[in-house]
């Protein structure tokens, strides 16, 4: 029996959103809407790195061709250098003391490039609807869900997926969901332990982006030597590397607060800044830091990092959501992007299912929420531990003692371990997990 149709409205047109759109084109027949709050879909952000592990799920959405077309660079089986690591906190000459190799290289690449393919790549009865903020859902009697928008406007559908970021109005509404229905999982058994726990938390980083044009850093710079470099020092840290084929440098300049994180930030989460604020904590650096430094346009983005680090749900009833709505993560892995993209493969392979149906929808997103929600969230652990370590705040290493072989050695050690899972672990395997529950449903059903 042909699987019935049902319809699915994805809040949020980030990639995460369009992820899932693909994923259901290419597996599945269900008519998707998209919702997007701003007046056309773009992406903030800059450059990103994607790495084999999320690499694996793209080139079965059929990413290789557009990558091709755009004559970019796809991962290679070999000895790759994927990181190196500086210390730069002084005048004199940085030091490498650290590498990270893979068995693959990581693909830097311009998110506009990405967000570009994911749109070449949309199915046909994908409709995109633009300036549609939504504000929360109510459930009906016969099982639909109707959306509620800003503008008024309302829409119906079967499912919902939260795609919309950090302040994600979907998770806010489920949240308020649980609550109204007295729905709350073990260790939330408050209304104000699950609202809590649906709320952004400042990593207590103030972050720096803006892309640097080539031809202002020479050719020696040692920001050509690697993929990703990292410039580190106490408290501080800078990235830079290449992106599409070599037209920008990606810049992030980060500085930590002491004691800021878990606090409440008092300002914009993002804004302009004057150049001059990006150089001063920077001052009585390495000439390499210095050169980038200067290199920047005249202003750039402050961000500051806020993260979700442990939302108690990925799904409840026939709402699921991913991504930052889910697992809002530090950049210091390069591992957000691309685990919003498993998020969305993972559910779109679940939706797209034969025994996927209108009456077992709630039973296969628990499927979802029970393998992605805890992977996802001990790689946001995973990515917290690797920025404290890249500024000597880790348990590792300090960084008082540069001669101290010992620790040095560990903090390597430390920073190589958090990285594996990138090229170690394969994301199909998550899937196949999920195969084997899809199956189940016949068996029960009988």
């Amino acid at each position: 029996m042909p699987n019935p149709k049902f319809r699915v409205a994805i809040c949020g047109g980030g990639i995460g959103g369009l992820t899932l759109a693909v994923t259901l084109g290419r597996y599945g027949d269900i008519p998707v809407d998209i919702y997007e709050s701003s007046p056309e879909i773009g992406t903030l952000g800059a450059g990103l790195a994607v790495s084999k592990r999320t690499w694996d799920v793209m080139r079965r959405l059929g990413f290789e061709n557009e990558m091709k077309k755009r004559g970019f660079s796809v991962p290679k089986e070999g000895e790759c250098l994927v990181m190196l690591f500086r210390r730069s906190d002084q005048a004199e000459p940085g030091v490498d003391v650290c590498r990270v190799v893979a068995p693959y290289n990581m693909i830097p690449l311009h998110r506009m490039h990405l967000m570009e393919m994911l749109q070449a790549l949309l199915p046909t009865n994908c409709t995109i609807h633009t300036s549609k903020r939504l504000t929360t859902y109510t459930r009906n009697t016969d099982g639909t869900l109707t959306l509620h928008f800003a503008d008024g406007h309302t829409a119906v559908t079967d499912v919902l997926v939260g795609a919309d970021g950090i302040h994600s109005a979907v998770r806010g509404a489920v949240g308020k969901d649980l609550v109204e229905s007295g729905f709350l999982s073990d260790g939330l058994r408050s209304p104000e332990a699950l609202l809590k726990s649906i709320e952004p938390k400042w990593t207590g980083t103030v972050l720096y982006r803006s892309l640097i044009a080539p031809e202002k850093v020479r050719p020696e710079h040692s920001v050509w030597t690697g993929e990703i470099t990292c410039y580190s020092g106490k408290g501080k840290h800078l990235i830079a590397y290449p992106v599409s084929n070599g037209a920008f440098i990606n810049f992030l300049a980060f500085y930590t607060v002491p004691g800021g994180e878990g606090t409440p930030f008092p300002d914009k989460w993002v804004a302009e800044a004057p150049k001059e604020d990006v150089i001063a904590p920077f001052e009585g650096w390495e000439s390499d830091v210095q050169e980038l430094l200067q290199a920047l346009d005249t202003t750039a983005l402050r961000w500051t990092p806020h993260v979700m680090e442990s939302v108690p749900f990925a799904a409840h009833g026939r709402v699921a959501i991913l991504g930052d709505a889910m697992h809002a993560m530090t950049t210091h892995l390069s591992a957000g992007a691309g685990q919003a993209i498993e998020d969305a493969y993972l559910l779109g392979r679940i939706l797209s299912h034969q025994n996927t149906t209108f009456e077992t929808i709630s039973r296969a997103l628990q499927i979802y929420q029970d393998i992605r929600l805890a992977f996802s969230q001990a790689v946001v652990a995973r990515s917290r531990e690797a920025g404290l370590m890249y500024e000597f705040n880790g348990p590792e290493y300090d960084g008082a003692d540069r001669g101290d072989v010992e620790a040095l050695g560990r903090w390597r050690k430390g920073i190589c371990d958090r990285w594996q899972f990138q090229w170690n672990t394969d994301p199909e395997g998550q899937w196949e997990e999920a195969e084997s529950k899809l199956r189940a449903f016949e068996a029960s059903d009988k």
